[in-house]
């Protein structure tokens, strides 16, 4: 049958309608109709961090009342339209414990404080504004440097560790670029997240001693799976036993040791507060996928140097008398002998900056999960070069070509945190700063990776009130797919063609910005639905495109910008070209299409 004779239900084959009906199989998310998912989001993200701890609310405002938020959200229908046109099918929706447990919750064992209803009653409009897009959420439990008062945010008042010799500042800490250093260097930031991991909390000023605060949290976490499962949607139809946009949890964002011993960290409390959060939600809802996060530090550092006592020991790094190095004064100015890449010198003597040789976390491995977990568990990482960091705080150029060498090894070793524990692997946190010099180029070569390892990711991060002065208006952060004005900032690179559902498994995605060609590889048994691509017409394809495939079974939906293809069952290894001229440059072919070109086709031209 032609491509002008196949009936397609697109309400029905283009979308997942339901999370819940999501499966794991190997490293893939599987949809009901049996084909591989990718997904390819945004955190939706910086607002939420102050209150009142939403991503759709003015700057103006620390409250918001559900109908107060409905106007918002109508306001700003627009750049949530966009989310979609860009091919975006994900969101991470950072969920903020303060606002859940403002004071410690007597019942936590059965029933969200009213506070905490009050507040995922608010977050479940911006759900369902989200889902009535085609968008699925993860629930981020996010955190960094625990509270506001250190410039961070997260835990509740009552959650800080303060004693005689642990007190807080006197006034909150704002637009602090270095605020990650406060994980080393604050005293009572590292004792309130090292109690907390310990779950044994002393608070002079509530009087709470030797409490089980993290036990709160694990709680708490699991009573947000029991409202959604019992409130569904307000505005779409739901499945009864849960909200159908959300995929799963995230319950803790960036995990850090605190100068806790970095093994005993991971492989045994972060490994007892996953189980305790999955045995919490499995009360509740047995659909959720668990996202864990290895500790925050795993990519930075060579696994075997980050395990030495201390930056201040005196042991060298990668050559280096750390005796001599003053982490305060590189925090603030940089210190150059540090600052280094191996094509500096002498390659023996690496840099603080350098790319790690290995990559490791000791998280367990697979045959230590239950088999609850490793059914519904997800691998979430985050990487930021260290370097890049480096450079957009301190002005120093870029070296891209460094990056195109040494980041196909790191995210390989990403990959395989995630492969040794048979969990899907999931980017939930990338991206790049506008204060960096080639941010532009940054991007582009972040989702290469993305591509070129077939990541599901979500990219940090789309923020609806960026101002010039406060920028991403948290510690002068500048990372915002939306700049002053919520004027986009090279959305062009995010929105790439890529197969959202894949009738056989996906082997090769590749995106040429510069060429425009999109190439897409599956292997194997072919299932009966189509793949649905999407193909970012308006920003890299308009007016015309062309598409060559081992199959000519192709429909073109304009309006929501996809590409509906029916690879040949015929067949075990399938291919599709999409490009802008009407003959094949072979230069821009990599080597896995040009063995298929000659059972590729022309097929037809798309406008």
């Amino acid at each position: 049958m032609s491509n002008s004779e196949k009936k397609i239900d697109f309400k029905n084959e283009t979308y997942i309608h339901n999370a819940r009906l999501l499966s794991k199989q190997g490293k893939w998310f599987k949809d009901d109709k049996s084909r591989f998912v990718l997904f390819r989001g945004v955190n939706f993200a910086s607002r939420s961090k102050l209150p009142p701890y939403l991503p759709i609310v003015s700057l103006d405002k620390n409250n918001i009342s559900e109908n107060e938020l409905d106007e918002e959200i109508k306001k700003m229908a627009v750049h949530l339209d966009r989310l979609k046109h860009l091919g975006l099918n994900i969101v991470r929706l950072l969920i903020i414990w303060k606002g859940l447990e403002p004071s410690p919750n007597p019942d936590v064992d059965k029933n969200l404080l009213p506070e905490g209803e009050k507040y995922l009653n608010l977050m479940r409009k911006v759900i369902d504004a989200l889902y009535a897009r085609h968008l699925f959420v993860i629930l981020d439990f996010h955190q960094d440097i625990a509270h506001e008062i250190f410039g961070g945010d997260g835990f509740p008042d009552w959650a800080l560790a303060i004693d005689e010799k642990h007190q807080l500042p006197q006034q909150s800490k704002t637009n602090n670029k270095i605020w990650a250093a406060s994980y080393n260097l604050n005293k009572t930031v590292k004792n309130t997240l090292k109690s907390f991991w310990l779950n044994d909390l002393t608070n002079i000023h509530t009087g709470l001693k030797h409490f089980p605060v993290r036990s709160h949290l694990e709680k708490t976490i699991g009573l947000t799976a029991k409202f959604f499962r019992d409130s569904g949607s307000s505005s779409a139809s739901s499945d009864e036993n849960g909200h159908p946009a959300i995929i799963g949890i995230e319950p803790f964002n960036e995990p850090h040791p605190v100068g806790i011993d970095k093994i005993h960290f991971e492989a045994d409390l972060l490994k007892q507060f996953y189980f305790n959060v999955l045995s919490e939600i499995r009360k509740y809802d047995s659909k959720l996928f668990l996202f864990i996060e290895p500790r925050v530090d795993w990519s930075v550092f060579s696994a075997e140097e980050k395990n030495k006592p201390s930056l201040r020991s005196s042991l060298s790094l990668h050559g280096f008398d750390l005796s001599r190095f003053d982490l305060r004064q590189f925090l603030k100015i940089g210190d150059m002998n540090l600052i280094r890449t191996p094509v500096d010198g002498d390659i023996d003597k690496r840099g603080l900056m350098d790319s790690p040789r290995e990559i490791n976390s000791y998280l367990p491995l697979e045959s230590d999960f239950p088999e609850s977990f490793r059914s519904r568990g997800i691998f979430a990482f985050h990487y930021y070069d260290v370097r890049a960091l480096g450079s957009s705080m301190l002005k120093i150029p870029k070296s891209i070509s460094q990056y195109k060498y040494d980041w196909p090894k790191v995210y390989r070793q990403l990959l395989e945190g995630a492969k040794k524990r048979g969990l899907i692997p999931f980017i939930t946190e990338f991206g790049g700063s506008y204060d960096s010099e080639q941010i532009r180029e940054y991007m582009n070569l972040l989702f290469v990776q993305i591509e070129s390892h077939l990541l599901n990711s979500t990219y940090w991060n789309y923020d609806l009130y960026h101002t010039d002065e406060g920028k991403d208006n948290w510690n002068l952060e500048n990372f915002s797919l939306l700049g002053s004005n919520r004027l986009p900032r090279n959305i062009d690179v995010v929105a790439r063609p890529y197969p959202m559902l894949s009738s056989a498994e996906p082997s090769l995605l590749s995106f040429d910005i510069d060429s425009k060609y999109a190439i897409i590889i599956l292997d194997g048994v072919v299932v009966e639905s189509p793949t649905i691509i999407y193909i970012p017409f308006h920003l890299h394809y308009s007016p015309i495109f062309y598409v060559w495939a081992t199959s000519n079974e192709i429909k073109w939906d304009k309006e929501n910008q996809l590409l509906v293809w029916y690879p040949s069952r015929n067949r075990t290894k399938n291919q599709i070209i999409i490009g802008i001229h009407p003959e094949l440059h072979m230069k821009s072919i990599p080597d896995e299409s040009r063995r298929l070109l000659e059972d590729t086709r022309y097929i037809n031209k798309f406008q």
